[in-house]
């Protein structure tokens, strides 16, 4: 069994409840809690329009291919290249900001290991970006990379969602891991089995967690971002 090219339906579903998640997850902290976002203001605020970019393309990219526009895809596809670069340099931005805010911390770990969240979440947005162009001439693998880069860069919006919320952490992979068995089941179903895009960007998210809970407590990694950004001020 072949998977149809016109079958953004599901991709498009996809893109608009990650879309729904990335506006819940800003929108709600900048509505319930305005003082935890206002000493970074300007780049949370290129950071949530950016983001907000992103994911949007996420929707209107497979609309356009199910309405057979693929000159307008193409297009649009190249300037999406801009906006993920834009996306990984502000997130670089506010994580720097982050790490220099007295008793910043995610999870309840330390600076040092809470810059492990972000820095796993741009480096596999970056392969998956990557890969995804370099893919975009097969569109089944294509799209897959593309939706798994937009599944990856969810964890500040979700992170900010949750915490705002009073919601315990594992919440948020439960999100995720949602996610990917969505699109096992919709691989299931129109394929009849898991296709290798599936595959990959399901193991980059499991992957995820032995860095965030591991590797990210290690002397080795304070010492890297130590020697990086610095020593974090005393909270």
């Amino acid at each position: 069994m072949t998977e149809q090219i016109r079958s953004g339906g599901f991709f498009q579903i996809m893109g608009w409840i990650l879309m729904v998640l990335v506006v819940s997850g800003f929108g709600i902290v900048q509505v319930l809690t305005p003082e935890l976002t206002s000493p970074m203001r300007l780049a949370l605020a290129l950071h949530t329009l950016i983001f907000l970019s992103w994911f949007a393309l996420l929707i209107i990219q497979p609309r356009l291919i199910d309405q057979r526009n693929f000159a307008r895809h193409k297009q649009i596809g190249q300037i999406s290249i801009g906006v993920a670069i834009a996306l990984v340099l502000i997130g670089m931005i506010v994580t720097r900001e982050a790490y220099q805010s007295p008793d910043w911390s995610i999870a309840g770990m330390s600076p040092q290991s809470s810059v492990m969240f972000p820095f796993t979440d741009m480096v596999f947005f970056a392969v998956l970006y990557w890969l995804a162009i370099a893919k975009r001439k097969d569109a089944n693998t294509h799209k897959r990379l593309m939706l798994f880069a937009g599944i990856i860069m969810l964890d500040p919006a979700l992170a900010r969602l949750f915490r705002t919320l009073g919601m315990p952490p594992p919440f948020l992979s439960a999100v995720e891991i949602g996610l990917v068995i969505a699109i096992l089941i919709h691989d299931r179903r129109t394929l009849g089995r898991f296709h290798g895009a599936t595959w990959f960007g399901a193991a980059l998210v499991v992957a995820t967690y032995p860095l965030v809970f591991g590797v990210s407590q290690t002397k080795a990694w304070t010492e890297l971002v130590t020697a990086v950004l610095g020593s974090p001020p005393a909270g």
